[in-house]
C-alpha cells in the first residue's frame, strides 16, 4: 500500500498545506473581504483604463501594455513547462538526488516511493500553474479582440462605448484573476520543496507562504497606494 510509505507526519504535513491554502483561497474571495483586497482595487483600475481607452482617439499605446501581458503569460506558461520537464527526469535520478539531499543537516530520510510521490506533488502544482497561465494567456487574445472592436471615441451611443468598455475590463480582470493563481503556484512550489527537507520544515513554510500572501493582497504598500490611501 503507498500509505505504508508514508509517515504519519507527512500526511499531517500535506493534510495542512492543501487545508491552509484551500481555507485562504476561500477567505480571501468572499466578497466582503475581496473588496479589501489589492486584487479589488486592482480591478478598480482596469475598470478605469479601459474607460479611458474608449474615449481616447488613438489607442496604440493601451494596445501595447496589453500585449506585454499577453507575452507575460506566455512567459511564464511556457516556464512551468520546463520545470514540470525537470521535475519529471528528476524521477529518473531519484536515488542520487535523494542521496544528495538526506546527506544535508536535519534532512529527513525518505523511501523511494516517498521521494517520488514528493515530485509528483510538485509536478501537480506546476502543472496547475500551466493550466492557469494557458488559460490567462487565451483570455488575453479575447481581451485584444474586445479592446479592437470598442467603439470609437465619437460613436453616438455613449453608453454602449462604456458598456463596452466595462466588459473589457470585466475579461481583463479575469485574465489577472487566473495569472494571479499562476503566480501564486510558484509560492507553493517554494513552500513544497521544504517538504524534501522534513515534513515540519513543509508546514513551516506552507505557513509562512500564506503569511507573505495575506499581507501583500490586504496589507502592503502597494495595495494602500492603489487604495488611494498615503504610502
Amino acid at each position: 500500500m503507498i500509505f505504508d510509505q508514508i509517515s504519519i507526519l507527512d500526511l499531517a504535513a500535506v493534510c495542512w498545506f492543501v487545508g491552509i491554502i484551500a481555507a485562504y483561497e476561500f477567505v480571501s474571495t468572499r466578497p466582503s473581504i475581496y473588496a479589501k483586497s489589492i486584487a479589488y482595487y486592482v480591478q478598480t483600475h482596469r475598470r478605469g483604463w479601459m474607460i479611458e481607452m474608449a474615449e481616447r482617439d488613438s489607442r496604440i499605446v493601451d494596445g501595447q501594455l496589453l500585449g506585454w501581458l499577453v507575452n507575460a503569460n506566455a512567459f511564464f506558461a511556457s516556464t512551468t513547462v520546463i520545470v514540470i520537464g525537470g521535475l519529471a527526469a528528476l524521477l529518473s535520478y531519484g536515488e542520487k538526488a535523494r542521496e544528495i539531499v538526506e546527506a544535508l543537516p536535519y534532512a529527513a530520510a525518505s523511501t523511494a516511493t516517498l521521494w517520488e510521490i514528493k515530485v509528483i506533488f510538485l509536478m501537480m502544482i506546476m502543472i496547475y500553474a500551466f493550466f492557469k497561465f494557458a488559460w490567462a494567456f487565451r483570455l488575453s487574445h479575447y481581451t485584444v479582440m474586445m479592446m479592437g472592436s470598442t467603439p470609437p471615441h465619437d460613436h453616438p451611443d455613449a453608453a454602449a462605448r462604456r458598456s463596452h468598455a466595462v466588459r473589457t475590463a470585466e475579461l481583463l480582470g479575469l485574465v489577472g484573476w487566473h495569472s494571479n493563481l499562476g503566480l501564486r503556484s510558484f509560492y507553493y512550489t517554494i513552500a513544497g520543496l521544504m517538504w524534501f527537507f522534513h515534513p515540519v520544515a513543509f508546514i513551516i513554510a506552507a505557513s509562512w507562504v500564506v503569511l507573505i500572501l495575506t499581507r501583500r493582497d490586504f496589507f502592503s504598500q502597494s495595495r494602500a497606494i492603489l487604495k488611494g490611501l498615503d504610502a
